[in-house]
């Protein structure tokens, strides 16, 4: 007798229609959404390095920037060739100027890369669970807003992605049967994974550990002899997946250092005579790039970055940083599919403990170590992104509800919808999506910013707005990214600010003549804007918000009335010494780059602490906030200190200041009442304030 219908019930063949579906919906989102938004800020150097390459063949650009280079020939290269098979090289030979045009093309010849992952994710759910499963798996990934948002980029986050799943499919493939071809696979597809992001440098020990637990679960004993041979099988992994990178680089090779011939201050005199000429040497000879490339990303990871977390930045990053990330960048929807699945799991211990199979070892272990590994390791928190290579391992995780009792495939029906929902509530802004509990895009300003948020992605939404509402064309736009917003068609004064330390052409004060600003959420809210610059905006409702979210629109009398009501003080005329002046800080009169007085006003401030200010830092108003004047370091200025203790007195030791910077040599300390008080961090210090 037939069962009864059910419509989570796909049988025979039919998971392959129910498969071929969700890939057309979710090419057809990616598609539709390709020219809907501008470059991001990565997406803006690969275009430009991606044609380099293709016109003279060179990458060493992309290596001293700490990157591999594959990613770049396996997402540009068969669109490039076309290219100029069809008369469209000056695309290529400028591709900056066209990039509007370029970019969409460029990212519809990379395609096949998210379609080549959700085949691989559907497969391994068919292999694991079966039809039903398979099925599951392909909708949840045709709807998952991050996959969809990174789906349509040129990043390096899609080819990670599908290597990635490939070595872990086939790294359970070996552990299930003990084929070695299936061992030698998998480290082949982690060394192209490698070579197109390094984050897979974690994948060797992360099967490693899946290695020794799945033997464990069969009932290994032995575990000197197990750690053995899973050291030894791993060494061999590390040759091949090594080995992959050589050969699919081309044996490209870079000096560690540029300078080659020239001298080399990081090393001059810091181990000795006998040893820094050694030093040299080696950073001065050729060694494979991606190799040098992962050396320099090393350095970087170890130095930290500038990351934002609920209106707070460090440069250390937090260990709790992808929890609050995956709670709010995750549709609720699958919360509650992992929900089930484990429910499910516990309710299944209970009835009886049965061993995973060698997929779920690995699925699970990689899940796990993954996260623990980032929340731990990981200095430079800029976006969910980092773990997307998770999301496909996860979906075949919970795709089994597919194939559980019917209670657990209704719970799976209500999954997929909210999947859907949370699609149909942002395309084609899928890289803005923030769940119910971040409240959206709008909401999701105060959590996050940079890649989950506004990537610089944001000009052909401000575009489209100033073309229907003509009244914005009077606009002063302050855009994070890498590029003229111009390129996308937007008009007005437009300040642009990139990820680094330096701003030379931003102006010292917030103060926009035009009648509307428009400011990204990632320099307002996130990491990349200078300090309180925007401050004033705080307390405003903007006028609009782009479509994605990711630009804010002010009305410029909404600022001044908000300037007018707040208290104020005269502290000072323009160009007045209220600091004198030590070494040399260039035309005072003209120099904007120097020490600036900020923030607010408390009493006076004594008179030999000192320091000559430019004419066009001061406007002889400062807010009344809070008690306390502070000194902040001009963007031109690199100050170096520690804390130390000292008393009421005059001691102050000096300030170090960077000679490639400035020319000033030294400057004197500000003395504050008290003990215990920093001498000099980067950033501000207080000032002592007197009756």
């Amino acid at each position: 007798m037939r069962p009864p219908y059910d419509c989570l019930t796909v049988r025979n063949w039919a998971w392959i229609g129910v498969c071929l579906m969700a890939a057309a919906l979710g090419l057809g989102l990616l598609i539709h959404g390709l020219g809907q938004t501008s470059a991001t800020y990565d997406e803006v150097a690969y275009l430009e390095l991606a044609a380099h390459w293709w016109r003279t063949g060179d990458l060493e650009t992309i290596g001293r920037m700490g990157s591999p280079m594959t990613f770049l020939r396996l997402q540009q290269a068969p669109t490039l060739w076309v290219l100029d098979l069809i008369g469209r090289g000056d695309w290529i030979d400028d591709p900056i100027t066209h990039q509007a045009a370029l970019l969409p093309v460029l990212r519809l010849g990379a395609l096949w890369i998210w379609l080549a992952a959700f085949l691989v994710t559907a497969f391994w759910a068919r292999r694991v669970y079966g039809p039903n499963a398979a099925a599951m798996a392909a909708l949840i990934f045709a709807f998952s807003p991050n996959l969809l948002a990174h789906g349509g980029l040129i990043t390096m986050e899609l080819p990670l992605l599908l290597f990635w799943i490939v070595a872990s499919l086939l790294f359970a493939r070996f552990l299930e049967s003990g084929d070695r071809r299936m061992f030698l696979g998998s480290a082949v597809a982690a060394g192209v994974a490698f070579s197109c992001k390094f984050t897979t440098i974690l994948l060797p020990p992360i099967l490693a550990l899946a290695w020794v637990t799945d033997r464990l679960l069969l009932g290994d004993r032995r575990p000197i002899r197990l750690v053995t041979k899973v050291g030894g099988g791993m060494m061999i992994f590390g040759i091949v997946l090594l080995a992959t990178d050589l050969i699919i680089t081309g044996f490209a090779t870079i000096s560690p250092s540029a300078r080659v011939g020239a001298s080399h201050p990081a090393l001059d005199g810091r181990f000795g005579p006998r040893v820094d000429p050694w030093l040299v040497w080696l950073s001065e000879r050729k060694w494979p790039q991606d190799y040098v490339a992962l050396g320099i990303q090393m350095l970087h990871q170890r130095s930290g970055g500038v990351s934002y977390l609920l209106g707070e930045r460090r440069m250390q990053g937090w260990w709790y940083y992808y929890v609050i990330a995956m709670s709010v960048k995750v549709p609720l929807g699958f919360w509650l599919l992992a929900g089930g699945r484990m429910a499910a799991s516990l309710r299944q211990l209970r009835l009886g403990w049965r061993k995973p199979t060698s997929d779920e070892v690995v699925i699970g272990v990689t899940l796990v170590t993954m996260l623990v590994l980032t929340a731990l390791g990981s200095k430079r928190n800029y976006g969910l992104r980092y773990l997307l290579p998770l999301a496909p391992l996860a979906i075949v995780w919970v795709s089994k509800l597919a194939e559980s009792a019917r209670p657990w495939r209704k719970l799976a029906a209500i999954g997929l919808i909210g999947q859907v929902v949370a699609v149909a509530s942002i395309h084609p802004y899928e890289l803005s999506y923030f769940n119910i509990l971040g409240g959206g895009p709008v909401g999701g300003r105060h959590i996050l910013a940079d890649s989950n948020l506004d990537w610089g992605q944001g000009a052909r939404s401000l575009a489209r707005i100033q073309h229907e509402e003509p009244i914005y064309h009077d606009l002063t736009t302050y855009y994070f990214g890498d590029t003229d917003p111009a390129y996308y068609g937007v008009i007005g004064t437009r300040h642009i600010i990139d990820a680094g330390a330096i701003q030379p052409n931003l102006p010292d004060r917030f103060a926009p003549s035009t009648r509307f600003v428009a400011v990204s959420a990632s320099l307002q809210h996130g990491p990349w804007g200078p300090d309180d610059y925007f401050r004033v905006l705080d307390e405003i409702v903007p006028d609009r918000l782009t479509d994605d979210g990711t630009i804010a629109i002010y009305r410029i009398d909404a600022i001044r009335t908000e300037r007018e009501t707040s208290g104020s003080e005269e502290v000072a005329t323009a160009g007045q010494s209220v600091l004198q002046p030590i070494g040399k800080l260039g035309d005072v009169l003209h120099d904007t780059r120097g020490i600036g007085l900020i923030g607010h006003f408390g009493g006076e401030v004594a008179n030999h602490n000192v320091v000559l200010l430019p004419a066009q830092n001061l406007d002889g108003k400062v807010s009344l906030n809070r008690h306390g004047v502070e000194l902040q370091q001009g963007r031109a200025v690199s100050m170096v200190g520690r804390t130390t203790d000292r008393d009421e007195g005059n001691h102050r030791p000096p300030i170090a200041v960077r000679p490639d910077i400035t020319d000033v040599d030294r400057l004197p300390t500000i003395g504050r009442h008290g003990h215990n008080q920093p001498v000099a961090v980067p950033g501000r210090v207080d000032l002592i304030t007197t009756p």
